[in-house]
């Protein structure tokens, strides 16, 4: 029998522990590359937890994957919070057009973080400062849901993606990783 991961333990029952009863691990494969252009950011204010509000629409862009590529649709938005740490919870909703001759449409949904040093992260608010950051010096990591009713992407529906991204001047760019 297999030893199972490091989970702790305490208070279950011995039949259900990591080690009496493993499961399989999950596993990422590489599966699409987003870049979306972004449009001003707008300060709205703060919020009742002590962050500060921004609202930043989504002006255009690109991605291509293992399951296709075309563009961002103009008119998405992230809805994003920034600590007084300047950590910044991400919440991004947008469309994409498939490059197909009858395009699908395909909505997203992304949710996560983007953590460091304060100084750092600080340089990321500049788009003049913000391309000399490189993507070690942080964290950006996302969730990424995709929904269609187009029946040629319809799996789509159904994964499960993480993602790293960067901020690049005026852009941000990512990497979604499927979940197997």
């Amino acid at each position: 029998m297999s030893s199972g991961p490091s989970f702790p333990t305490g208070g279950l029952p011995a039949e259900f522990t990591p080690q009496a009863y493993p499961l399989p691990a999950p596993s990422l494969q590489p599966d699409f590359r987003l870049v979306c252009n972004l449009a001003q950011r707008i300060p709205v204010g703060p919020t009742p937890t002590g962050g500060q509000r921004n609202w930043i629409g989504i002006a255009d862009g690109w991605f291509a994957g293992k399951w296709g590529s075309g563009t961002i649709v103009p008119g998405g938005q992230d809805n994003q919070v920034v600590t007084p740490e300047l950590s910044t919870k991400i919440d991004t909703q947008y469309l994409l057009k498939t490059n197909d001759a009858e395009p699908a449409y395909i909505t997203v949904h992304t949710e996560g973080w983007r953590t460091g040093n304060k100084e750092v992260l600080a340089k990321l608010f500049d788009p003049t400062l913000a391309d000399g950051v490189s993507p070690e010096e942080y964290s950006f990591r996302l969730y990424v849901h995709l929904e269609t009713g187009d029946a040629r992407y319809k799996h789509l529906c159904t994964v499960m993606w993480v993602a790293s991204g960067a901020r690049l001047g005026a852009k941000v760019i990512y990497d979604a990783y499927r979940i197997q």
